[in-house]
């Protein structure tokens, strides 16, 4: 008996995943090109692209401001667009690889380095693991040795999740912080330090950040690795400036 021919997905559901691309800003710049010349010629296709967006930005916020199941979140991350340029995807995508083995697989065949605004891209996305508090300065989460720090009990803020990423290449660890509805996000990266952006120097307990241009957003190097971190709207850049640069009486190590 004959093999079925292999199915192959509709025209509908091509133009599904494009859209799903375009409002994530992550469709070839041709295509999306295409696309908006048509939607500009096609109302129907116009609300379609205006309801896709929609629901992008109501997931988002929606993931941003609850405590959704982490293991949803994972699922729901893998099941992600493609990145743009592939520059950076969860590492969660690397499941059944050796974390060392998948680590070093990247490094060798991306080549080049991550931009401090790639690192901020890639932090994003909301946390996909829990963080376990430690009642101290420092959590047990760490790249390469770096640990981050514990907020909660010096300023209040909890450590309320974490997730992985790759970019270009590098491990990319984010932990997450929540404080009265605010947000921080911390990350590391591992390897080399990476270039610094241009923008303002800031300095908090002695040590320079530098300020990710316009953005509530600095960045530092700790033991030769940088680290970045970014805060929600309604916290400030001194705040962000002050949670970076804390050293907890020289328990947390530069």
């Amino acid at each position: 008996m004959p093999e079925p021919p292999p199915s192959h997905p509709s025209d509908d559901d091509r133009l599904e995943g494009e859209l799903a691309l375009l409002v994530d800003g992550r469709l070839d710049s041709e295509q999306a090109a295409a696309i908006e010349t048509r939607a500009a010629a096609e109302p129907d296709l116009a609300r379609k692209i205006t309801l896709v967006r929609a629901g992008r930005d109501q997931l988002r916020a929606a993931a941003d401001a609850t405590e959704a199941p982490f293991e949803l979140r994972r699922r729901v991350d893998e099941l992600a667009p493609a990145p743009r340029r592939a520059r950076w995807r969860p590492f969660a995508a690397l499941a059944g690889v050796g974390a060392a083995a998948a680590v070093a697989l990247a490094l060798l065949v991306a080549g080049g380095a991550p931009s401090t605004g790639d690192v901020l891209e890639a932090a994003l996305r909301p946390p996909v693991a829990t963080v376990t508090p430690t009642g101290g300065p420092l959590l047990e989460e760490q790249v390469e040795g770096v640990r981050f720090p514990d907020y909660q009990a010096k300023f209040g803020w909890r450590a309320a999740g974490q997730r992985d990423d790759e970019v270009d290449g590098r491990l990319v660890r984010t932990v997450t912080y929540r404080k009265d509805g605010q947000r921080v996000r911390y990350s590391i990266v591992a390897g080399d330090a990476l270039d610094e952006p241009d923008g303002e120097d800031l300095e908090a307990e002695g040590t320079r950040l530098r300020r990710i241009g316009d953005e509530n957003a600095v960045t530092w190097r700790r033991g030769g690795h940088t680290c970045v971190m970014d805060g929600s709207a309604g916290v400030s850049l001194d705040t962000v400036a002050e949670l970076a640069g804390w050293k907890a009486k020289g328990e947390i190590r530069f």
